[in-house]
């Protein structure tokens, strides 16, 4: 019985040596000549990650143009925030063939686990991206790094701000976290799994204050680790020339400090006006919802945001005004998540309704 103990021990430290270790990443272009760039990708890693940690001497990189590439570790960065995470930094230079537009990306398997809003981040895939446009000399921004510890019901914010930076101008916006397609080099998508830091106590705001350049939150409520995502677009002349995808994570802990009122829930994808339509009267607009893939040929996903806990009601309609479907959440939510079955419709199109208590909005779906 023993030597079966000691056997299951084995095999659990083995599951746990190459566990997943993932904190974040982001990807950076540097121009040198011609169509030559540097190339260069952070991967943060929790610090006692171990086995696939020591073993990620190259990392894969797709570049956009039909070339997948081993990259080679250059340097390890023990220094963004102790006992948080180590960066692993990765540099080449490459030449495109010809000019154009590119993403390159990284895709890997090896999350950390234990983060409170992403539900089975164990089976979920990291994938960091930039788009370059090499028909003009152009370096992506250089933003600090981003991995941060913040305090229960203390405002937590993020720089934003180049730490390289050229005569482009920059927007900042969050974002749900991207994930790939099938395939070797996959188009980036969205993870609608995840959700953003203030829906899971359903109070507070996580949004980019453009006026100080930060991503503020405000203010954290339940301990533990989050991930947080933002794509950044760099404008050239009013012309997009760059955008980059960085992922990084929050660590939420009781700290010492002055604590804040929790302010009401604002939506972080659609703001705190959401545009709708008013079903009754109302002081301000409280509703979104979200449909794909559109068009569809068999199921599509529903997912409504309601500004305040309420009960969300969903319908699915036909333009001559008759309710097909409709399926209303048990209890007062923010987000519910729902998929309807459209194999047996006739090919046309029809409305998807999200309605609470205030309001309501519509999105068309085509089958």
């Amino acid at each position: 019985m023993k030597s079966v103990y000691s056997i299951l021990l084995l095999i659990l430290l083995s599951v746990y040596a190459h566990a997943t270790h993932l904190r974040g990443g982001e990807i950076m272009a540097t121009y040198i000549s011609g169509q030559t760039y540097k190339i260069a990708v952070r991967m943060y890693l929790d610090p006692n990650g171990g086995g696939p940690a020591e073993s990620m001497g190259s990392i894969k990189v797709c570049m956009g143009d039909g070339n997948v590439i081993d990259m080679p570790r250059v340097a390890i960065d023990p220094e963004v925030l102790p006992g948080s995470a180590v960066v692993h930094k990765y540099e080449t230079n490459y030449t495109f063939n010809s000019s154009g537009i590119y993403q390159i990306s990284v895709a890997n398997d090896e999350r950390s686990p234990n983060i409170i809003n992403l539900p089975d981040a164990l089976g979920t895939t990291q994938f960091i991206w930039t788009v370059i446009d090499t028909q003009q000399p152009n370096s992506t921004p250089v933003l600090p790094y981003l991995s941060f510890e913040a305090g229960v019901k203390q405002v937590f914010s993020i720089d934003l701000k180049p730490t390289v930076a050229d005569n482009d101008s920059i927007t900042v916006r969050v974002a749900r976290l991207s994930k790939p397609s099938p395939g070797t080099c996959g188009v980036r998508m969205l993870d609608h799994t995840y959700l953003f830091p203030n829906e899971i106590s359903a109070t507070g705001t996580f949004k980019v204050d453009a006026a100080q350049k930060k991503l503020v939150w405000t203010a954290p409520e339940v301990v533990g680790n989050y991930l947080v995502a933002m794509v950044v677009t760099e404008w050239r002349g009013g012309v997009k020339i760059s955008e980059s995808y960085r992922e990084g994570m929050v660590t939420v802990i009781d700290k010492p400090g002055d604590t804040v009122e929790i302010p009401p829930y604002e939506s972080s994808e659609y703001g705190g006006v959401i545009t709708s339509t008013p079903v009754v009267s109302s002081s301000e607009v409280s509703m979104a919802v979200q449909a794909y893939p559109v068009p569809t040929e068999n199921f599509v996903t529903v997912k409504a945001y309601s500004k305040q806990r309420a009960i969300i009601r969903l319908q699915l309609i036909d333009m001559n005004g008759r309710i097909l479907t409709e399926i209303a959440s048990k209890t007062p939510e923010i987000s519910v998540q729902e998929v309807f079955d459209m194999r047996n419709l006739a090919r046309g199109m029809y409305l998807i309704r999200a309605s609470n208590a205030k309001d309501s909005v519509t999105q068309k779906v085509l089958r």
